[in-house]
């Protein structure tokens, strides 16, 4: 394939530094990719000290790791070139301090960067806007408008839940269609769903599911009312006296018990609304533990017990509400997305289930080592996005591939973004 559309992808929502470099064919009917990198630095050790993620570090662990991340997603791309530069930056100087004002670390670093290489041969900027945590998705938007500024290459803002839809639509293929630039390389096709398509999109930070009745038409029809079933997984393994990340340490601790052990409460699963609701079922599992640590009863089988049927609960009520959901809706694709998607058992009971109701419905599952917060997300859904003409989004309004160059003025992060908005 001759034509191609070359993005980098910029993703620092929570407490991962990612940067991803694809080449996308412009063939619309059957749209693919190479993903020449994708690099994920992870926090995770650095939060787990403090139980939880902590917005202020992960900001400042994502000015530390970026200008890393990026010339180590170039070298793999086999688009880092050195070029020691004699002029100075003093036009750029007032500027970039502007842009990265938010971000004294990190300008320093940039302004190194700057004066070693040469303006990677790119055609556009993606970078997640939002949802996320404010102070994390600061970090990247500047960083994303600084390049976008210093290397006069267009910008686009993606939505991360959009992302985690887009990525869920991999089918990997052998680099035959593509040329590959090195052995790190990944060929993959960007399957096209059937329409109505009803996605689940599950994570630390939101439980929703969404009706995509054409691409790129999100319309959220239920969510959470309080805590996400990502968080819960966290919460109750910090109860459980288990390490963060708590969602691995539930499911595995879940492997080796009793699911029907303890009978917790599967909340608003008979509600006429889509709706979830997680906190209650968090409780049961306190007040349960609290009870069981009263008569010196929490054994290490007692903790297997619970996380397996904590587990099963929220498996549970996540696959017969979206049953429901794809009833109501008459979906004829399920798309599920998010980090809780790693989950295996909540990957095999909603396959089974879905299949044994609907036998019709076309299933897209992520792989596993895409579930997690990533930028080759972000760079799938950037290429959808500019492969169909809609290339970016910000204040509401529709920007075009002109007003794109100049987003780097006014991008902003919203960490509040919602999924078709």
């Amino acid at each position: 394939m001759n034509k191609l559309l070359r993005i980098l992808a910029i993703e620092t929502s929570c407490d991962e530094t990612a940067i991803a470099i694809i080449d996308g064919g412009e063939d619309k009917k059957h749209p693919r990719f190479l993903a020449r990198s994708s690099i994920v630095s992870s926090q995770v050790a650095i939060h787990a000290q403090w139980g939880g993620v902590v917005p202020n570090i992960a900001k400042r662990e994502h000015q530390k790791n970026l200008v890393p991340v990026l010339l180590q997603a170039l070298q793999e791309a086999g688009l880092l070139k050195k070029e020691k530069r004699a002029q100075s930056l003093a036009k750029l100087t007032d500027d970039l301090a502007h842009i990265l004002s938010r971000e004294d670390e990190l300008l320093q670093e940039f302004k190194n960067f700057l004066l070693s290489i040469s303006v990677p041969d790119i055609d556009a900027i993606a970078v997640t806007q939002g949802p996320g945590l404010e102070p994390a998705l600061w970090v990247g938007v500047n960083f994303a408008r600084a390049l976008s500024y210093v290397w006069a290459k267009p910008l686009v803002g993606i939505n991360h839940m959009e992302g985690h839809v887009a990525v869920a639509l991999l089918l990997k293929e052998s680099e035959k269609n593509l040329r590959s630039p090195s052995p790190q390389a990944t060929s993959y096709k960007l399957q096209v769903p059937s329409y109505p398509t009803l996605a689940l999109l599950v994570s630390g930070g939101h439980t929703e599911l969404v009706l995509i009745k054409k691409p790129f038409q999100y319309n959220v029809i239920g969510e959470t009312r309080d805590d996400a079933a990502g968080e819960a997984f966290d919460k109750v393994a910090k109860i459980l006296g288990l390490s963060y990340p708590g969602g691995p340490e539930i499911s595995r601790l879940a492997q080796k018990g009793d699911a029907k052990a303890f009978a917790f409460p599967r909340p608003m699963i008979s509600s006429p609304n889509l709706d979830f609701s997680f906190s209650g079922l968090k409780t049961s599992v306190l007040y349960s533990v609290q009870k069981l640590k009263e008569k010196k009863l929490l054994t290490a089988k007692m903790k297997r017990d619970i996380a397996a049927s904590f587990q099963e609960a929220v498996v549970d009520t996540l696959v017969r509400k979206t049953l429901k959901a794809i009833q109501i809706t008459k979906a004829e694709s399920f798309i599920l997305g998010g980090g809780v998607a790693a989950n295996t058992t909540l990957r095999e009971r909603l396959e089974k289930t879905i299949s044994e109701a609907n036998p019709k419905i076309k299933i897209y599952l992520p792989a596993s080592s895409l579930t997690g917060d990533n930028a080759l997300m972000i760079a799938t859904a950037a290429y959808a996005k500019l492969l169909n003409n809609k290339p970016a989004r910000a204040g509401g309004k529709i920007l075009t591939q002109k007003s794109a160059k100049t987003l780097w003025k006014t991008m902003r992060p919203e960490a509040n973004m919602r999924i078709g908005e």
